[in-house]
């Protein structure tokens, strides 16, 4: 247990406030400018998705094959593609190719037909039947769905700023709240900062963050409380004792940050498109929310705290003073009816 630590987190408010408002400002500047960048399953775009049946049997050695020969027909034929996602289907399975939507229709179509004739006379493939179809794709964004994500994140920040009022104290509730929005904030200025290709998902990890956040609180609060409360602690000046609570808190804060940091990385490493545009997000989210469990929350706490002890030191001092006042009355009144008598 740590008593004197060089380095100090509780003084450094402004600082810890500063760094995550320089960059909300920007996400918000990139946001107005050039809004989020859409991922290509949701950007508007042409695709093409090749389909077999389930008795052709692509196993994994020759998924790469299958692959290789769409992709060696698209690279004769000039043209790039955006993204593919690879899916397995009731029927078989499918790769989806998305290109940009100024592909001509007709030139999609003779690509089509190049791919199925060649992917039908590959020898290492089994033989099937293979298909084709052309689709073109618009952006939706699903503005209800966003705005029900906004309300039930903030029904959320509210319970729990009421919850770790009441368990723990009401600066930490209120440092909760304060974090948990700055927390949300900060993710998504990330990713727009990051440029993070995002779908109507971006809700669904925003809430997620929400409640990484209230989870960080809790840890945080609840291993400064528990050390709070111990004799040692309690002997300290106050400032001290939020200052070596709030270094005591880091490691754990720190484990969990970096295990679910490292699930969502590996994620988004092996999976499609469409789960990155969720766990790369929700990366920036654990990012946000360490930064702040390690970092911000303490501080707010502990300035909150150092608030409230100068604010009831000014009430004792101004009861002592009425006190003084009225002990000095009722001398003066003793004097003058002693006088009296």
């Amino acid at each position: 247990m740590t008593k004197n630590n060089s380095f100090r987190i509780t003084n450094k408010l402004p600082l810890w406030l500063a760094i995550p408002a320089v960059l909300i400002v920007a996400g918000l500047v990139l946001f107005f400018v050039l809004g989020f960048q859409p991922s290509a399953t949701i950007a508007d775009s042409k695709s093409l998705v090749i389909t077999h049946d389930s008795y052709v049997n692509i196993s994994e050695d020759l998924q790469d094959r299958f692959l290789d020969v769409c992709r060696g027909e698209i690279d004769e034929a000039g043209l790039q593609f955006i993204d593919v996602d690879v899916a397995e289907t009731e029927t078989g399975g499918q790769a989806e190719f998305r290109f940009s939507p100024e592909t001509e229709n007709g030139t999609l179509e003779t690509l089509k037909t190049n791919i199925l004739a060649a992917l039908a006379a590959d020898e290492e493939l089994q033989r099937g039947l293979y298909d084709g179809t052309l689709h073109d794709n618009v952006s939706q964004y699903a503005n209800d769905y966003i705005w029900r994500a906004a309300i039930s994140g903030a029904v959320a920040l509210v319970i729990a700023f009421v919850y770790v009022a009441v368990r723990y104290r009401f600066s930490m509730g209120l440092s909760a709240l304060i974090g948990g929005i700055a927390d949300v904030a900060l993710m998504l200025a990330l990713v727009l900062i990051l440029r993070i290709p995002v779908t109507t998902t971006l809700a669904a990890a925003a809430i997620l963050a929400v409640l990484y956040s209230v989870l960080v609180s809790c840890v945080t609060f609840g291993k400064m409380r528990s050390l709070l409360k111990s004799e040692e602690y309690a002997s300290m000046p106050s400032a001290d004792a939020m200052e070596s609570a709030a270094h005591a808190a880091v490691r754990p804060v720190l484990v969990i940050g970096i295990a679910a940091a490292v699930i969502f990385a590996l994620l988004s490493a092996f999976c499609g498109a469409a789960v990155r545009a969720f766990t790369l997000p929700v990366v920036c989210a654990v990012a946000a929310s360490t930064f702040s469990g390690t970092l911000l929350t303490p501080s707010l706490a502990a300035a909150f705290r150092t608030c409230g002890d100068k604010m009831r030191a000014k009430r004792e001092e101004k009861a002592k003073l009425l006190r003084q006042q009225e002990e000095a009355a009722r001398a003066q009144k003793r004097s003058a009816a002693a006088k009296k008598d």
